[in-house]
């Protein structure tokens, strides 16, 4: 019920226009009612009930009907209100009021506080002091228009690391005087900054625009306030920014945020010149058997180094990498004679190897401790383990026997063994169908051998690497054995036509990608590159070389070669520890997402895959369970960072960080470039060690089983062939291929750090 108000009642609108003579007493239709309601600056609602005059007289009383649920405290102006019933409103003038034919009445109500609803048809009635009707009918009130804030924040270049203008947008909701509008500005944004019309003060990451005298504004006027010269942090990302407007009092006239997007495109690369082969060396041919034809050759299983035989034994080569007609040196410590004998690394029957060279009783000697120190150019400790002061034990010739490939150096002195691994190149200049690459760089970065790895510590693990020491992985393979092997044991048990090279040879000959292969596998923890090499990946695929990322957490750290030698590489853990080491640490447009299609998320132990109706999975039926697939590291797609155009994920699951014990997204990616290259990110580590059902030891899986085997082998088929376009025709997988020897599975390192 309203309470009764009595209230001073100023002069009625009258607009007396022409006098119109009406035919009937009281033509609702002719009386045009309406009534219209505003919001007032305490929060209640004034109802203005607006009429035409039928009749001539000197008016007695309105009375108005109100919705329904109507509260407060209610006033008028030049007369008195009351209550005729709980909806419906009584206005007397407060003298005498004579109105004419056609005048115009518009009597407010202020105060009122009305329902949630609406529209309401609501009735109006004037009565003449003779009790004759004046003019009487029908209005519709339509519901108070409400405002929101509605902020919306327009960048002309939303580019991170770039310089652009911001404008703020928002709605009044509230009329007043506007005295200020407070902007939150982007994460970590700097520059010189300007404004129009106002000025601009800066505190705590927001900008405060103050116009030059107070400007009153309407509930429901749109605010637009330019902030020009930002300069974006390199980090971007989807970010939310407040937009707050208020009086000089601070009374707040509108408040909320608003969504806006800083993606940043890919990095430029520099160009990398496409260097012309060298001349074939004398006694090395200008062309190299087929790999079936490879394959075909005995092979052996006495590559195989069983764990009875792991001990100080320890060896390493002066290259990663080599063609024919290269000398390679061996440095072995051990103090008894040695069996070297060289094995590439293929299918040959399950078997594994063919044994390629050998030479028996090489005489050794215990070498002295490895060394570890340095020092950067600005005084930073770099802590890199060395064994270049070793002694030669032997120089090996690579020779016209040496097939392109992988290869294991054994040396054994009949107690301990130890593996030294070696790439050996064709530098023929022949183009394959594909091209594995070997992580040397990332097999580095976790050798702790005579000292300390990249990851031996937060404060002290090395800011410099060198391939002059063994690995201690692998039984001295770094993590050939445990992730890389499976890829080039299926490949050439398909007889594809395959070559190899490593990191270091896409830093070197990078600019040859395009002429040596249409497709590049790249393994299971390819993490360490150079600017080199990740512009040599970039121009290859802009030049139309498909790409398979048989992987995950791959191009994630940023290395320097400290010279043409690319014997060490150095990495920057001063700055910002782990953070600065990260290719992301360089900006947003540096992340490996932008050139592969995913990101590193998190490391995690093993978790079960379940296959989907992608294309990747043809062939094996849809709901398959592959137990511990996804394992070691994982990718996913970050939706702050750029994503390629037409990027799609044609696998997921969800692995557990074991950093931290949270359930993570893994993502596995495929688009196709502008120059037609397909590339593929696998985002998980489990494909090779599947491919041959021997997994890291240390892994929390289960062994694979012949069917995750069969599954996987198909899996790999189907990137294959898609990626490739089809030049790869993959025999179908009706028996995956099997290895005949036990090869012991071994711990390997992986990061247990987040970006």
């Amino acid at each position: 019920m309203l309470r009764k108000v009595l209230a001073a009642v100023a002069a009625l609108v009258v607009a007396v226009a022409a006098v119109v003579f009406f035919n009937r007493a009281a033509d609702a239709a002719a009386a045009n009612i309406t009534v219209t309601a505003t919001q007032a600056s305490n929060g209640t609602t004034t109802l203005t009930y607006r009429a035409t005059v039928l009749k001539a007289g000197a008016i007695r009383e309105v009375t108005m009907a109100i919705p329904a649920g109507t509260t407060g405290h209610v006033t008028s102006i030049n007369g008195t209100v009351s209550s005729a019933s709980s909806t419906v409103l009584r206005w007397r003038p407060s003298r005498t009021t004579n109105v004419a034919v056609g005048a115009k009445l518009a009597i407010p109500m202020y105060g009122l506080r009305l329902p949630a609803g609406g529209p309401w048809t609501l009735g109006f009635k004037t009565v003449g002091t003779t009790g004759v009707t004046l003019t009487s009918g029908a209005g519709v009130l339509q519901p108070l228009r409400t405002y929101t804030a509605s902020v919306a924040v327009k960048a002309t270049n939303p580019i991170p690391a770039q310089t652009t203008n911001l404008t703020y947008q928002s709605t009044v909701t509230k009329a007043g005087a506007l005295g200020a509008v407070r902007m939150q500005l982007p994460t970590d944004s700097t520059g010189t900054l300007s404004t129009i019309n106002g000025t601009l003060s800066f505190a705590g990451g927001y900008a405060t625009w103050k116009p030059k005298a107070a400007i009153n504004v309407a509930a429901g006027a749109r605010l637009a306030i330019p902030v020009n010269g930002v300069q974006l942090s390199k980090y971007g990302g989807t970010m939310t920014l407040s937009v707050s407007a208020t009086t000089s009092t601070g009374t707040v006239l509108s408040s909320g945020s608003g969504s806006i997007s800083f993606i940043a495109p890919p990095a430029p690369m520099p160009v990398l010149e496409a260097a012309g082969f060298a001349a074939t060396p004398a006694g090395c041919p200008d062309s190299w058997p087929t790999t079936s034809a490879e394959n075909s050759k005995a092979g052996t299983d006495d590559w195989v180094i069983p764990t009875s035989m792991d001990g100080p034994l320890a060896a390493y080569l002066t290259e990663v990498s080599a063609t024919c007609g290269d000398t390679v040196d061996l440095k072995v410590s051990s103090g008894s004679p040695v069996d070297v004998v060289a094995y590439r690394m293929g299918y040959y029957g399950g078997l594994g190897a063919r044994e390629v060279w050998r030479q028996d009783d090489v005489p050794t000697v215990a070498q002295e401790a490895p060394t570890t120190g340095g020092t950067s150019v600005d005084g930073k400790p770099l802590r890199m383990t060395s064994a270049a002061s070793w002694t030669k034990t032997l120089a090996i010739p690579v020779d016209n026997t040496w097939v392109p490939g992988t290869y294991l150096i054994k040396v054994s002195d009949g107690t301990y063994a130890s593996y030294a691994p070696l790439t050996v190149r064709d530098d023929t200049g022949t183009k394959h169908d594909l091209l594995i690459q070997q992580a040397n760089a990332t097999w580095q970065a976790y050798n702790s051998y005579g000292g300390v790895s990249f990851y031996t510590g937060v404060d002290t693990g090395s800011g410099r690497l060198t391939f002059d020491r063994p690995y201690n992985e692998g039984q001295g393979s770094g993590q050939y054995l445990s992730l890389e092997q499976g890829l080039v044991f299926w490949a050439e048990s398909k007889g594809l036509d395959v070559t190899y090279w490593t990191d270091n040879d896409l830093d070197q000959y990078g600019g040859q990608l395009s002429s040596r292969a249409g497709t590049i596998f790249l393994p299971g923890h390819d993490e360490y590159y150079s600017l080199r090499m990740r512009a040599a990946l970039s121009q290859a695929i802009a030049k139309g070389v498909n790409v398979a990322n048989l992987g995950a957490n791959t191009a994630y750290r940023l290395i320097t070669f400290t010279d043409d030698s690319r014997r060490a590489w150095d990495i920057d853990r001063y700055t910002d520890g782990y953070n600065s080491t990260t290719w992301r640490y360089q900006g947003d447009a540096y992340a490996s997402q932008a050139l592969l299609g995913a990101d590193y998320i998190c490391p995690v132990l093993g978790n079960t895959l379940t296959t989907g109706s992608s294309w990747m999975f043809t062939g094996v039926p849809t709901g398959t369970t592959l137990p511990g697939f996804i394992a070691g590291e994982v990718d996913y797609v970050w939706p702050d960072l750029y994503k390629q155009p037409g990027l799609s994920t044609i696998a997921s699951g969800t692995g557990t960080c074991h950093s931290n014990g949270r359930g993570v997204p893994m993502h596995a990616t495929a688009y196709t470039a502008p120059s037609g290259a397909r590339v593929v990110n696998g985002s998980t580590f489990a494909y090779g060690c599947f491919l041959v059902r021997r997994c890291p030891s240390n892994w929390a899986v289960p062994a694979p089983d012949a069917n995750s085997q069969k599954a996987v082998a198909t899996i790999v088929g189907n990137i294959t062939e898609w990626v490739s376009q089809g030049a790869i025709d993959v025999p179908a997988d009706t028996t995956a291929a099997t290895v005949r020897v036990a090869v012991p599975k071994h711990p390997l390192q992986t990061n247990t750090t987040q970006p």
